[in-house]
């Protein structure tokens, strides 16, 4: 299987921006919000991670959008490192068929060769949305690594996007987040000591 054409685009222009920051410390956010500094109609205007379900990423852009209007010319993607390297070990790809969305998890492999791993749940919630659900019983994560790291980019092309207008939310950094089952345990009441 070839490399998808766009991602690596995607990932130079990621780098670019000082994107990728292993050694950052852990933010685990929930809710991003990303300017409207983006031409074409998947600029990101929210990217939300659904603790609740633990593992659904959903994408709301500025503008309203259907399949058919992005067919062949919009993506979006989730990327996500689970070994703290200097680049994601996956990504999700959201495409559009024409008439529906159809997303997919890759293994981006080191020799240059991506591979498609496994179909992805992918749902609309609003007009101006698309949500995935990242299998991350899917992933191999590297040893001891209790989080992963995560990033979401749109990419368009249309008349006033002729070179592929690329956004990506957060601009810089990435966004930590515990695996299932390994974020540390809040700590206990401290007992309480009886008077005299």
């Amino acid at each position: 299987m070839t490399r998808h054409p766009v991602v690596p685009l995607l990932l130079g222009a990621t780098l670019a921006l000082g994107a990728v920051i292993a050694l950052a410390a852990p933010a685990f956010h929930s809710d991003i919000g990303d300017p409207n500094d983006t031409s074409g109609v998947l600029d990101v205007r929210r990217v939300r991670l659904d603790h609740e379900g633990g593992t659904e990423v959903t994408v709301i852009t500025f503008a309203k959008w259907t399949p058919a209007s992005i067919w062949d010319r919009g993506n979006a993607y989730v990327f996500l490192d689970t070994a703290a390297h200097e680049a994601p070990e996956y990504f999700v790809l959201v495409r559009s068929t024409g008439p529906a969305l159809q997303a997919t998890l890759w293994r981006d492999r080191r020799d240059g060769r991506d591979v498609i791993v496994r179909p992805v749940k992918v749902r609309r919630k609003s007009p101006d949305g698309v949500s995935v659900s990242i299998p991350i019983r899917s992933l191999e994560f590297g040893p001891a690594r209790e989080s992963y790291s995560w990033w979401a980019t749109t990419t368009f092309t249309s008349g006033s996007c002729r070179r592929t207008c690329v956004d990506r939310a957060p601009d810089s950094g990435t966004v930590e987040q515990w695996r299932p089952g390994m974020s540390p345990a809040p700590p206990s009441p401290s007992p309480s000591v009886a008077g005299p």
